[in-house]
This record gives C-alpha cells, sequence and structure tokens, in this order.
C-alpha cells in the first residue's frame, strides 16, 4: 500500500509468526521498519529478509527488547526517533499465554501476561506529532471464553477495552487506535503456553468445526488486516476490532 511508505513501523513481538509476517508485509509497502523482540538472532533473519523485500539497511532497526522492561521500552523509543526522526505506526503485537484456569493461575502469572500486552504509551507524544495510528494485536478469546487460557483471556479482553478507550482519547489528536483479534492461527504460540503435540492435533481437528472457514489461518492472515489498519485505507477508522478468525467470534461455543 502506497500510503505506508517510508511510515516509520515499529513492530514488537517482530522475531517471529504474526510479527514477522508484518514485517515483511509492510517492507513489501516500502516502510521503515523497526524490529524489536526479544530474540536477536531471529530479529536478525527477519531484518535479512526484510531487505529481500527491498528496503535498504537504511529502512531497518533491530532493537533487542523486552516489553516488560520499562528501561528496554525507553531505548526502544529512543533509538526509533534518534535514527528515523519520528514514529509513525506500532504495532503492538508482542504477547504471551499460560496454560491453566481462573484458580490454578497465580498472581504473578496474571501480573505477567497482563504487563506483556500493554505497552503503547511511550510512543504516544511522537504518534500525536504525527497524527499516526496504533494497531493491538488482540484476539478473538479477548471476546470468546476459554478456560484453561484464563490470563491470556483476561488480558486480551482488557486490550480490546483498552483499544476503545485509548481511540476515543487521542480522536481529538487525529491518532487512530485499532485492533486485531485473530482466532487460532499456525505459529509457535501453542507451543510457547505449554501444549502437547496430541493437544494440538485435537484441537487442529476442532478447527474444522469451530472456525467456520475451515482450519487454522496463516500469519500473512493476519499481517494483511494489520496493514489494512495502519495504512491511509482505514483513515476513517478507529476504535475497531477485526476479527481474522473465520467467523469464528459470530457462531455458538462449541
Amino acid at each position: 500500500m502506497a500510503s505506508l511508505q517510508d511510515k516509520v513501523t515499529i513492530i514488537t513481538g517482530a522475531s517471529s509468526g504474526i510479527g514477522e509476517s508484518t514485517a515483511l508485509l509492510f517492507a513489501e509497502s516500502k516502510a521503515k521498519v523497526v524490529l524489536a523482540a526479544r530474540n536477536v538472532e531471529n530479529l536478525e533473519k527477519v531484518a535479512s529478509l526484510c531487505k529481500s523485500k527491498g528496503l535498504s539497511k537504511n529502512d531497518i532497526l533491530v532493537i533487542p527488547c523486552d516489553v516488560t522492561n520499562d528501561d528496554n521500552l525507553k531505548t526502544l523509543v529512543d533509538e526509533t526517533v534518534k535514527k528515523f526522526g519520528r514514529i509513525d505506526v506500532l504495532i503492538n503485537n508482542a504477547g504471551k499465554g499460560n496454560m491453566g484456569n481462573v484458580m490454578a493461575t497465580s498472581a504473578a502469572t496474571l501480573d505477567d501476561t497482563m504487563n506483556t500486552n500493554f505497552k503503547s504509551r511511550l510512543c504516544v507524544p511522537h504518534l500525536i506529532k504525527t497524527q499516526g495510528s496504533i494497531v493491538n494485536v488482540s484476539s478473538v478469546l479477548g471476546q470468546r471464553a476459554a478456560p484453561n487460557l484464563s490470563a491470556y483471556c483476561i488480558a486480551k479482553a482488557a486490550l480490546d477495552m483498552f483499544t476503545r478507550l485509548l481511540a476515543l482519547e487521542l480522536a481529538p489528536q487525529k491518532v487512530r487506535v485499532n485492533a486485531v483479534n485473530p482466532g487460532f492461527i499456525m505459529t509457535s504460540f501453542a507451543d510457547n503456553a505449554g501444549w502437547t503435540n496430541d493437544m494440538k492435533e485435537k484441537y487442529l481437528e476442532r478447527l474444522k468445526v469451530v472456525q467456520p472457514l475451515g482450519g487454522a489461518g496463516k500469519p500473512e492472515d493476519v499481517a494483511k488486516a494489520i496493514r489494512f489498519l495502519a495504512s491511509d485505507e482505514a483513515s476513517f477508522t478507529t476504535g475497531h476490532l477485526l476479527f481474522v478468525d473465520s467467523g469464528r467470534h459470530g457462531a455458538i461455543p462449541s
């Protein structure tokens, strides 16, 4: 999308999955990308792939970043502004989930999950200057309960409301805030959340029914929705939750 050309875009969780796919789509759109995550080796691989999409070394900034660390976040924002002079877009993609129901989830686990999902405020003063855009990566589970992913569901439900509230607060400054709410997407999320191979196989079979268009989605499916919401094509859209879930959010839970 031409409207993303030269837009300075921070992507957290950019080392794999949805973040990686988003970085590559933004590279194709000639944005300037700031790739942030904890896995530096993977970030460098993503940076190399962005170059293969036509970006130069000067269009890419790699920043090792743990979004739960306030000093890391400050460095991320400061280094972005130092190199590019501004911030146009924030893709708030970093997130995590842990297996466990409500009563089995510790306060520390819930706090850690929440802390990973809410990290946009340091960028806001810069986005006001550019009348920029924020896209939060939420989940259909922000609107649909999954008992064994309690902390994740709670964090994403809060992120959805945060998206709507921040959209209203920043609308007078012409900063747009939206979210994508994916269904089950084929990434390393399930492995990181502690799923066994048997659990994944059974769930993938169940998805043929639960996600009406059938099966699991791809990271690229979500990245395309993120690109739309961040671009000028969505210039009159804010406070919106865009479900990329094969219709799952509209179905009766099963």
